[in-house]
């Protein structure tokens, strides 16, 4: 009886025990450890997912779509981010993002691409990658026993903010037809590629660019990474024979020697140290223009002479050579410019005719752009403005100077220099009968990397031109790399700029082709009265300076007295016409550019002579309208 109490004791103790250390353990999980369990719990059931943001678009001048992320219909995976979200309904993914480029290779370089992360991985789309990417937002997703994820009323969620859209300064229609140029360029002369910008001289606005060979961003996976480099911005060349332009600026500048000025071509040949410099032609005596006109190197050897060594450095410098020009896009190269200490005998000879200096394409486009805008550098412009997903716009300053490298009377007598090369020089492939076009064409030998020489079978062609010569409206260049029979810039590249104006100029969906026969009329226009002016003043007993300044005045006033007054745009207007300003007072015509939406430059003092964009242009509001005035500053 004893034993059996003693067990029954035992078992009910042991019973209690178990119970003690099961209430225990309950207590434990449920109090003690609630908060931990159920984050374990909440682990398991619920994921936290990303919601991507839309990335925002990319568009052109005249607001085409040139990048855009869409959505995309694709098979259903477990791994994905995008869900419907409507109570507790299971669902499976249904769509997923790419990334659209509608023109395919048409500025594939310039654009860049997006990785598989879409983040940007070159051209615009790197550089402005924080704006377009936007911020991502998260979801918690209630997930079952079959793995499938759904959304849940009253579980957390932070929606994400899509990105900025970029407008960019490129037109696609001209973009269409520098591309097109191009290719057949290079087609037609058995090249490796070329290169082709075209910009506005007086803002630094990059109208277009391209390469060749380029690649298509949809794609990019399917090129070499050489392929979907900008190399406008990316590579480094010697320019040759444009850099005449700069060393006659110089020259004219320092006053060393003016346009009829005599120089002696030597019979095309000129012995520098253990160097020969040659011509093409054994020319004998020219003037300083004829000497840019047939491209001497003899005669632009002995002009280099006339200017101290520093004095030459520091016009490299000045035109923008050797430092990064401000545009920004990655990877941008800055060249190489020798300081004077590392000059040879011959540097100062050689880097007058465009060698021992290297340059990128965009460099010299903006030199160039200085003299035909009457001799201010400027930065380049890629970017118009940014678009927050709200609406708001944030304009992009549209005009940087960075600094006067020559005055506005020496960049007149160097236009006037560079038209001759392409009426009666090297440049005449690109004449245009009625369209005064001022040019440089040049032909650079490469550097034979094995032995260091320069080739005498690989050549850079190039001519840089701008049109019209009085009041230029874009600078365009072609560079062909290595045509397969040598042939020169003029015969390569000046053609192609030539097929670029003439189709510039008769597509009726480009602005600037407007804006160009409107400048060759208005020069035309002031041409023929100043002559007239001058013809009825003879035998008046008044000079021919003072003739030349009363026509130009009654000219003028004629114009402005015979036009109605416009009336400034509505507010919020995309595009606005011009005003005319000319004969006004600065001040006067300042407030009246601004009325009109657009950004005042003024150059020089007092009465209004002439103004860039000529009046009745139609061109964005808030572009730069130049003002020049009597008084030079």
């Amino acid at each position: 009886m004893d034993s059996t109490r003693t067990r029954v004791t035992v078992v009910a103790a042991a019973v209690a025990a178990m119970f003690c250390v099961v209430l225990g353990r309950l207590f434990f999980v449920q109090v003690l450890s609630a908060s931990t369990y159920a984050s374990q719990s909440r682990k398991q059931s619920q994921q936290r997912s990303i919601v991507a943001a839309t990335r925002g678009s990319i568009f052109d001048a005249q607001g085409r779509v040139l990048a855009q992320s869409i959505q995309k219909q694709m098979n259903p995976t477990p791994d994905i981010s995008a869900f419907v979200t409507s109570g507790q309904q299971r669902t499976t993914p249904a769509h997923a993002v790419t990334r659209i480029y509608p023109y395919g290779e048409l500025a594939g370089t310039l654009l860049g691409y997006t990785g598989r992360d879409g983040q940007g991985l070159g051209g615009i789309e790197f550089l402005f990658d924080r704006e377009l990417c936007g911020e991502n937002g998260w979801a918690i997703l209630q997930r079952d026993g079959r793995n499938f994820r759904y959304g849940k009323i009253g579980l957390p969620r932070k929606e994400p903010q899509n990105g900025c859209d970029v407008y960019l300064t490129t037109d696609i229609e001209i973009q269409k037809v520098v591309q097109k140029v191009l290719v057949e360029t290079i087609a037609r002369h058995g090249a490796r590629g070329g290169m082709c910008m075209v910009m506005d001289p007086a803002t630094g606005r990059i109208l277009a660019m391209a390469d060749e060979p380029s690649f298509n961003p949809n794609i990019p996976s399917d090129y070499p990474m050489d392929r979907r480099t900008n190399r406008c911005v990316n590579s480094v060349y010697e320019p040759g024979s444009t850099y005449k332009v700069i060393t006659a600026a110089s020259i004219l500048q320092e006053g060393a020697k003016k346009e009829t000025d005599v120089v002696d071509g030597s019979g095309g040949v000129y012995q520098v140290y253990d160097q020969v410099i040659r011509d093409t032609k054994p020319y004998g005596k020219l003037t300083f223009t004829q000497a840019l006109s047939h491209s001497s190197n003899v005669c632009f050897a002995k002009l280099a002479r006339e200017l101290p060594a520093q004095t030459q450095y520091r016009y490299a410098k000045d035109f923008g050579f050797g430092s990064r020009s401000g545009v920004e896009l990655p990877g941008e190269e800055t060249g190489q410019v020798k300081p004077v200490s590392a000059w040879s005998g011959r540097t100062q000879v050689t880097m007058a005719i465009g060698q021992e200096i290297s340059v990128t394409f965009l460099q010299m486009m903006l030199a160039f752009s200085a003299v035909a805008n009457g001799g201010v550098l400027v930065e380049p412009q890629i970017c118009e403005n940014v678009v927050e997903p709200n609406g708001v716009s944030r304009q992009i300053d549209q005009y940087h100077p960075v600094r006067r490298v020559i005055s506005e009377s020496v960049a007149l007598r160097l236009r006037h220099m560079m038209q001759t090369v392409v009426d009666s020089g090297t440049g005449h492939g690109a004449w245009m009968s009625g369209i005064p076009i001022a040019g440089k064409t040049g032909t650079a030998q490469k550097i034979d990397t094995s032995t260091g020489a320069y080739s005498m079978t690989r050549y850079w062609s190039s001519f840089i031109g701008f049109v019209p010569v009085e009041n230029p409206v874009l600078v365009c260049g072609v560079v062909i790399d290595e045509p397969a029979a040598g042939e020169s810039g003029g015969m390569a590249a000046a053609p192609a700029f030539k097929q670029i104006v003439s189709e510039t100029i008769s597509n009726p969906g480009i602005v600037y082709g407007e804006r160009i026969l409107l400048a060759c009329r208005e020069s035309q226009r002031t041409a023929r009265e100043l002559a007239a002016a001058a013809d009825s003043a003879k035998g008046a007993g008044r000079s021919g300076s003072e003739v030349v300044r009363t026509a130009a005045h009654a000219s003028s006033r004629d114009s402005v007295a015979a036009r109605p007054d416009e009336a400034p745009p509505a507010a919020g207007a995309t595009f606005v016409n011009v005003p005319r300003v000319t004969d006004l007072d600065a001040r006067d015509a300042v407030g009246r550019i601004v009325r009109f939406g657009l950004t005042p430059y003024v150059r020089g003092l007092g009465t209004v002579r002439s103004q860039s964009p000529l009046a009745g242009f139609r061109t964005h509001r808030a572009d730069v309208c130049t003002l020049f005035c009597a008084i030079e500053g």
